[in-house]
């Protein structure tokens, strides 16, 4: 009979802790730069990371995408748990800054490239969409993977400049 201790083998931690690190995520502040953050009530469920308009000409609600852009919806670390802001969460909204974006297609985005937006999805694209004022691409778009590992997805970082509302 022996004294020394059992041992137990080592497993792979669960999800979300991988060997590495994603350099970025949806809704991430891309610096510590001086930004502008306003908040907003959702009207809807909206994700990390997406462009955001008001609901009318002056409301105080928003939606993803939509024909009123007034931001990036950032990403927040007490809801992420639940995939994004539900109706009527007060949502971070970047309204000056640089923000990790969702990127609907790849093709063409790079440094210095203007902005555009799928207005169903609030997605960024290049060249093709609705025009995110005063906002430009800061990088590639890169893949990265979700919070559980098994979903990747396309994010770009975006500055944006005060003052792109349109509404």
């Amino acid at each position: 009979m022996s004294d020394a201790p059992e041992v137990t083998p080592m497993v792979a931690p669960p999800a979300p802790y991988g060997n590495y690190m994603n350099p970025a995520f949806a809704g991430m502040k891309g610096d510590s730069t001086e930004d502008q953050v306003a908040t907003f009530a959702a009207n809807a469920a909206i994700g990390f990371g997406l462009v955001c308009s008001r609901t009318a000409a002056g409301a105080l609600t928003i939606v993803a995408g939509g024909a009123l852009p007034i931001g990036v919806s950032l990403q927040d670390h007490t809801i992420a748990s639940r995939g994004g802001y539900t109706q009527y969460d007060a949502v971070s909204i970047l309204e000056k800054g640089k923000a990790w974006m969702l990127v609907k297609d790849a093709t063409n985005v790079d440094d210095g490239v203007y902005v555009n937006f799928d207005p169903a999805t609030g997605q960024a694209t290049a060249g093709t969409g609705t025009v995110l004022p005063k906002a430009v691409f800061r990088s590639k778009a890169i893949s990265v993977y979700d919070i559980t590992y098994t979903t990747t997805t396309l994010v770009a970082l975006v500055e944006l400049s005060y003052g792109l509302a349109v509404g």
